[in-house]
């Protein structure tokens, strides 16, 4: 299965907060979830609109954090950030409006 597009991705993490509140008892919010990653709320909410590809350190900790595969979240199960990148840049690269993904990556992969 190819990886998917960021909306679709955006629409797991939403569906992953789901899975975690179910097992919770409770919502697991978004504000949970960015705590959880320590990062600040907007991360979140650009991730699960679909703005941007996570990075791989968010695709990672969030399978975790919500008790889901990484290949539930992308469509693929990856095992490193090369990997990954290389995928995401396969998967943009006939996308005519180049959206800068850098301010979701931890390390500059060029």
């Amino acid at each position: 299965m190819p990886l998917l597009n960021s909306a679709q991705i955006g629409l797991n993490i939403k569906k992953a907060r789901r899975i975690k509140s179910a097992q919770l008892g409770f919502g697991f919010t978004r504000k949970m979830l960015a705590d959880a990653l320590e990062e600040p709320i907007h991360i979140i909410n650009f991730l699960e609109s679909g703005r941007y590809y996570p990075d791989f350190e968010h695709i990672k900790k969030t399978a975790k954090i919500c008790g889901v595969s990484i290949e539930y979240l992308v469509g693929e199960n990856f095992d490193s950030l090369e990997s990954y990148l290389a995928a995401v840049h396969q998967a943009t690269k006939d996308v005519k409006t180049n959206r800068d993904l850098s301010c979701l990556m931890k390390t500059d992969p060029y």
